[in-house]
């Protein structure tokens, strides 16, 4: 699994997790919600590291790590078969 390098990385997958969970294009688990949910931002907007626990760790980097397998995978449907085949 891929983990981010900066803070800035970190909480752009954050910020792509929740939106998507509040539009309903990803679900989980009440407790994994609940996680996700306590999330709090500091005075100057920037997400508070304290508030992040390891199941909410865990779930943005995985997300982050299948959303990138599915890129991939499109991308060799896009190519087609390769001219080794």
């Amino acid at each position: 699994m891929e983990t981010p390098v900066t803070r800035a990385e970190f909480e752009l997958r954050f910020h792509h997790l929740l939106v998507n969970m509040k539009s309903g294009k990803l679900q989980y688990p009440s407790n994994v919600a609940e996680s996700l949910f306590r999330l709090k931002l500091l005075p100057n907007g920037r997400l508070d590291f304290l508030s992040v626990d390891e199941l909410a760790r865990v779930q943005v980097n995985t997300m982050h790590t299948v959303i990138a397998m599915q890129e991939a995978f499109q991308g060799q449907d896009e190519q087609g078969p390769s001219s080794g085949e």
